[in-house]
Order: C-alpha cells, then sequence, then structure tokens
C-alpha cells in the first residue's frame, strides 16, 4: 500500500510539472517574486528570509530560567529602541565624519532635539531592567561601554552626569558589555541579535 502511495504522487509530480505557467517578474513589497499564472490559479515564488529556529535555552537553576523569561519579555519591548538607537548612531558618524567639532555638536544637538521630541515619553517608562538590557543591547553590538558613548557623542560632562545618575539605580555605565558575566544576558542577547535587523 505504501509503494502504491508514493508511485501515485510520483505520477502526480511528474503530471504537475508538465503543466504550462505563464511566468511574470514583479516586485512585492519592494522583494522581486515570480508570479506564475495557469488557468486563473496564481503561484508567487519569493525568496524568503533566513529564518533560526532554536530549543529552549535550559538552565541548572529555576531562579535563572525565571530570569531568562522575564528578561526575554523586557528585550522584546526595548529591541525596536536598540536596533533604532545602533541605526541613528552609525548614520551620525556617517553625518559627522570628516566635519569639525563645531559642525558635529550643531548635527548633535539638531537630531537630539528631534529624537527627545519623539523618544522622551517612552524611554521614561521604561523599568531599570528594561533600561539595563537596552544598554547592553547596544553596547555588545558597538563594543564599547556606554559611557564611552554619551562621551563621544555629548562630552566628558554629560558622560558622567548620567553615570552619577544611573548609579542611583544600580548601574554603571562604564561597565561595558562582556561575554560570559551573566550568562543568562547572554543568552537573551543571542535571542535578540540586533545584526540581522540592521
Amino acid at each position: 500500500m505504501r509503494y502504491l502511495i508514493i508511485f501515485f504522487s510520483l505520477i502526480h509530480c511528474t503530471l504537475s510539472a508538465q503543466v504550462e505557467y505563464k511566468e511574470y517578474r514583479t516586485v512585492i513589497d519592494g522583494q522581486p517574486v515570480t508570479v506564475l499564472v495557469k488557468d486563473g490559479d496564481t503561484l508567487i515564488i519569493a525568496d524568503l528570509e533566513k529564518a533560526v529556529v532554536t530549543a529552549p535555552m535550559e538552565f541548572d537553576y529555576s531562579d535563572d530560567r525565571d530570569r531568562y523569561l522575564k528578561y526575554r519579555r523586557h528585550a522584546a519591548v526595548v529591541y525596536p529602541y536598540a536596533v533604532q538607537a545602533i541605526r541613528l548612531y552609525n548614520q551620525l558618524m556617517i553625518e559627522t565624519e570628516g566635519k569639525s567639532e563645531k559642525e558635529k555638536k550643531k548635527v548633535i544637538k539638531n537630531l537630539s532635539k528631534r529624537l527627545e521630541d519623539e523618544f522622551e515619553d517612552p524611554l521614561k517608562n521604561l523599568t531599570r531592567t528594561q533600561g539595563l538590557i537596552l544598554t547592553k543591547m547596544i553596547e555588545k553590538h558597538l563594543d564599547q561601554s556606554f559611557y564611552n558613548v554619551v562621551k563621544e557623542l555629548k562630552g566628558g560632562f554629560s558622560a558622567f552626569y548620567w553615570n552619577q545618575l544611573s548609579k542611583r539605580f544600580g548601574y554603571d555605565l562604564k561597565d561595558q558589555y562582556r561575554p560570559g558575566a551573566d550568562p543568562v544576558m547572554d543568552a537573551v542577547l543571542e535571542d535578540f541579535d540586533i545584526k540581522k535587523d540592521l
């Protein structure tokens, strides 16, 4: 019986391959696709983005698992902000390349005003853990401490001020992300890899 089903499947596939379709090339949502049409039936062929499926992380202790799940929930909230921050940082580095310090400050000041209007309220409403995960995402991608990023963009005094303020909330901006220091954070940041969305 099994061989009979395989035989009919092969015959069906062979006959289906002989069907003649009209082929068109077009663009849907910015992606080139092939459209095949025959007797009112339409088949769209497109390359899909790579998808990675991983098994859930295993931890020795239930506390680590609970913290991992909590961090994942928070990471899902701050991930779009981290992607946008990295994009803006890269764009800013390109725009200010070769410019004088005065011109750089002017560009940064104009961008800061626009960003304050757009992001001040949502970022103020983040929890401490969400803020920590956001900074770690940015630090991991840029491979430098958040303190150095602020110092580079806003100057030493601003970096000092924000570092002192962050210490009140239990975080030192000079503490750069180090792989292996916190396996739970490593697992979450691996799940939310910013490189694929840039």
